[in-house]
């Protein structure tokens, strides 16, 4: 069977499934990614939430050692000193966010999934197959 997604750019393979073993299988296979996704998901949140403390930690310190005559210009200062810690900030959310989506799409896709084998199955018994 083919792949559900492409793991290089994380975009959602147009797979059609031709019978209802294919199409089972494809539900069973998305239903497990979306397993997988859980830890990895919840360990972006983490990494997310210390990127964001080592931010605010650095930028605290670079205002309480600054030598600047405003606080608006301490602030600019600390700013500029912590663009490395932002920057990772930002990356870590950006990270976490794709991948929530992906797990949204993924999600989608089970659900019509679903509803086309509920279809599918209704049209098996509406024609007497399997009796």
């Amino acid at each position: 069977m083919n792949d559900v997604a492409n793991l290089e750019t994380g975009e959602l393979v147009d797979y059609q499934p031709l019978n209802p073993a294919e199409l089972e299988q494809l539900i069973v296979e998305i239903g497990n990614r979306l397993e997988q996704s859980v830890p990895a998901i919840r360990d972006m949140w983490e990494q997310r939430y210390t990127k964001e403390r080592e931010f605010i930690e650095a930028h605290a310190k670079a205002m309480l050692t600054s030598k600047q005559a405003t606080v608006a210009m301490a602030r600019k200062e600390a700013d500029l000193a912590t663009m490395a810690y932002k920057q990772a900030f930002d990356d870590a959310k950006t990270t976490l966010h794709a991948a929530e989506a992906l797990q949204k799409a993924l999600q989608s896709r089970l659900f019509g999934m679903q509803n086309i084998n509920r279809v599918v199955a209704s049209l098996y018994n509406a024609g007497g197959v399997g009796r």
